[in-house]
């Protein structure tokens, strides 16, 4: 009898012993998971892996003609969410233009710019600059006018006769002298009207007309 008895408590002691190793490994395993919680694989994302579709992108549109509008740029890129401030013409030193500079509001406003060209035959190319390309081209804002074919002896006085009764701003008449066909110099001014009605409505009436007896051209600069 006492050996069946020590025969039981040795076998119950033996159950214990590894229910305790069990329950102590299962406690371990816990306790560590509780320390060491499974990273956010979102935020261990390297932050150059992370893209954005917010905030200004630039691009340069060439291919533009020379009688092109802010206005038709912005028809044609329809979708990107143009206003008439995001479009600026870039030209040469005598007023070629070279192309129409686009500040899209948004990333993906730019890459769709991309998709309308492809859809509609790629009439111009687009490519993405930087601000600093941006900021450097002067926003004439379809206010300002090019006279052409001026003669050598024309004055300020001889603008004000072309631009009489139409609101401009005297101090930004600018008269200056650039090549011409075979290097000739031609005679060129600009002015600066109060609003951009008054510069399309001079460009109206005065286009083709005359001063000093020579034909004048005008343009107005988007």
């Amino acid at each position: 009898m006492g050996s069946v008895v020590r025969a039981t408590l040795k076998k119950t002691n033996s159950s214990v012993s590894a229910f305790q190793r069990s329950n102590g490994f299962v406690a371990r395993f816990f306790s560590t998971e509780a320390e060491n919680p499974p990273q956010d694989l979102t935020t261990a994302t390297p932050p150059f892996l992370h893209t954005t579709n917010t905030g200004l992108t630039y691009g340069r549109l060439v291919g533009v003609n020379r009688h092109a509008l802010k206005t038709d740029i912005i028809n044609f890129l329809e979708g990107c969410n143009l206003t008439l401030d995001d479009v600026k013409m870039e030209y040469t030193r005598s007023f070629i233009p070279i192309s129409m500079m686009v500040q899209f509001p948004t990333y993906s406003a730019y890459d769709n710019a991309i998709r309308v060209i492809g859809r509609k035959g790629r009439l111009y190319k687009l490519d993405r600059i930087d601000r600093s390309q941006w900021d450097i081209v002067t926003p004439y804002d379809g206010r300002t006018i090019l006279i052409e074919g001026l003669p050598r002896s024309s004055q300020f006085a001889d603008l004000d006769q072309i631009v009489s009764g139409y609101e401009y701003d005297s101090s930004s008449v600018n008269m200056f002298l650039r090549a011409g066909e075979g290097n000739e110099p031609v005679k060129m001014a600009t002015i600066r009207f109060r609003s951009r009605i008054q510069a399309m409505n001079a460009f109206i009436a005065k286009n083709g007309t005359y001063c000093l007896n020579s034909r004048i051209s005008i343009h107005v600069l988007q």
